[in-house]
Parts: structure tokens; C-alpha cells; sequence
């Protein structure tokens, strides 16, 4: 067995600081496309990401490069190396890097036949670009696909309530809210709708509460603050309404403020 074969039967069996030792020393001795491409796998499996990029560059694998770019957060340089690939994979990652950049439109346009794709990740894309060009029907119908496919997923369920709660379904929302909490304890956004919906039901106290808890996970979360004052005031509580007010208005102060430094900067 050569030296390449090796390596890709130690990274495939979980050995990767040996596979590491068994590539690099293939690639110091021939630097051939297919050890830097092997090198690249291996050092994702490590979590070297930048190093897996630059021998992805090497290896001239434009879709691996594609990869190693989204797992570092650059999403416009993945799609400049994802552009012209065809394959499912290319198209999954492109959607994914342009729901990222918040271009809905052209996410769904890439993944317009997931129904044909039995991939969670897919569907959860889908429904959510959805659920922020307003069609809250097909969102709901595509998370719920997603929910079927995978059911650990908190973002899944709560895009999923939201999308029920601007159609009225509050009732179903409100479940769902109760999952993705169940799964994710520590999302303040959650939180927030599942305040909105308690207090929809007139339990103001209790939205009190969970104003709070996502004020506790997000002290910047102006939605939050706001809501809970108005809250507050309809119990009569003055006092701790204009408290909330108050640190309404210091956050607005403060974006303010960063948005006038960065414009200065701009120029």
C-alpha cells in the first residue's frame, strides 16, 4: 500500500495525527494534487481550517476549497470558488453561503428542487428564506419536511412558530417555542417569541418573565426591553416601565454612536 492509500486509510479509520504524519511527508516528498488534497481533508477532520484552504488551493479542488472558505465564515469568496459547479454538493453550498448573506431569493433559486433531496439542511435553508420573503404557507410546509428528516434542530422549530404565529396559529406556535427551547435553552430570540405568545394569551406576568430571560441570554436585545415595558405598564408598573425605556434609549444612543464611527471610518 503507497503512502497516499495509507494516509486515506488512517484518516477514514479516525488515526489523524498519524494520517497527518503520512501525508505531510508525501507532500514534502511529491506535491501532488492528490496529497494536498488528502492533506486538506485531513487537517478539516483536525479543525485547521486556514490550513486545510491553502492545500485545498493546491490541490486545485475548487469544490473542497468552497468548503474549507464556508467553515471560515467567507461566504463571498466560497461562491467566487463554488461558481460554474453543477453538482449537488456545489448547489447546497452555494445556497447555504447565500442565506448566510441574507440573499433569500437567490438561495431558493439554487435549491428549488429539494423536494427531490432528502437532506435536512436543505429544507431548513428553504423554509427559511421562505419565512423572510413572507411566504409563511411554504415555510412552514418545508421546516416541517426538515423536522422529519431531523428532529434536533432548535432553529427548525423556531422559525417554524414563527412562521405559525403570522397566521394566526398560536396555538401550534406556542409547541414549537416549547421544543426549540427543550433543545436550546440559551437562545434569547426564543425566548422573546415565547413571550409574545404568552402575552397573547393575556398571561402578563409570565411574559414578564420571559422578556427577561432573553434580556439575561441578550443584554442588547432592544425587541426585549421594549416589549416588557409595555407589558409593565399594563400591570401599572410605571416604575419598571420607564426603567426599561431608559436602556432602550442608551442602546439606541450606542448604535448611534458606532454607526457615526463607522461612517467616518467609510470616509
Amino acid at each position: 500500500m503507497d503512502s497516499i492509500q495509507e494516509a486515506k486509510l488512517q484518516l477514514k479509520q479516525g488515526n489523524l495525527n498519524y494520517a497527518y504524519k503520512i501525508i505531510k511527508d508525501e507532500v514534502e516528498r511529491q506535491a501532488s494534487k492528490e496529497a494536498y488534497e488528502i492533506l486538506g481533508d485531513v487537517l478539516m477532520e483536525m479543525g485547521d481550517f486556514e490550513g486545510a484552504l491553502n492545500a485545498y488551493q493546491n490541490s486545485g479542488n475548487k469544490l473542497k476549497v468552497g468548503k474549507a472558505l464556508v467553515t471560515l465564515g467567507l461566504y463571498n469568496d466560497a461562491l467566487s470558488s463554488l461558481s460554474g459547479i453543477e453538482d449537488k454538493e456545489a448547489r447546497k453550498l452555494r445556497a447555504f453561503c447565500l442565506f448566510k448573506l441574507e440573499k433569500y431569493e437567490q438561495a431558493l433559486s439554487e435549491i428549488e428542487d429539494a423536494e427531490n433531496l432528502d437532506d435536512p439542511l436543505l429544507y431548513k435553508i428553504k423554509g427559511i428564506a421562505e419565512f423572510k420573503l413572507g411566504n409563511f404557507s411554504d415555510a412552514i410546509k418545508d421546516l416541517s419536511r426538515a423536522l422529519m428528516l431531523y428532529h434536533d434542530d432548535a432553529d427548525i422549530y423556531y422559525y417554524k412558530a414563527l412562521a405559525e404565529e403570522q397566521l394566526g396559529d398560536n396555538s401550534r406556535a406556542e409547541k414549537d417555542i416549547d421544543m426549540a427551547i427543550t433543545l436550546n435553552p440559551y437562545y434569547a430570540e426564543i425566548y422573546l417569541a415565547k413571550g409574545r405568545l404568552t402575552e397573547s394569551r393575556g398571561k402578563i406576568e409570565d411574559a414578564i418573565s420571559f422578556y427577561g430571560k432573553a434580556i439575561f441570554l441578550s443584554p442588547s436585545m432592544r425587541e426585549a426591553y421594549v416589549r416588557r415595558a409595555k407589558a409593565y405598564m399594563k400591570l401599572g408598573k410605571d416604575e419598571q416601565a420607564l426603567s426599561d425605556i431608559k436602556k432602550v434609549n442608551e442602546l439606541e444612543e450606542k448604535d448611534n454612536s458606532k454607526e457615526k464611527v463607522e461612517d467616518n471610518n467609510s470616509n
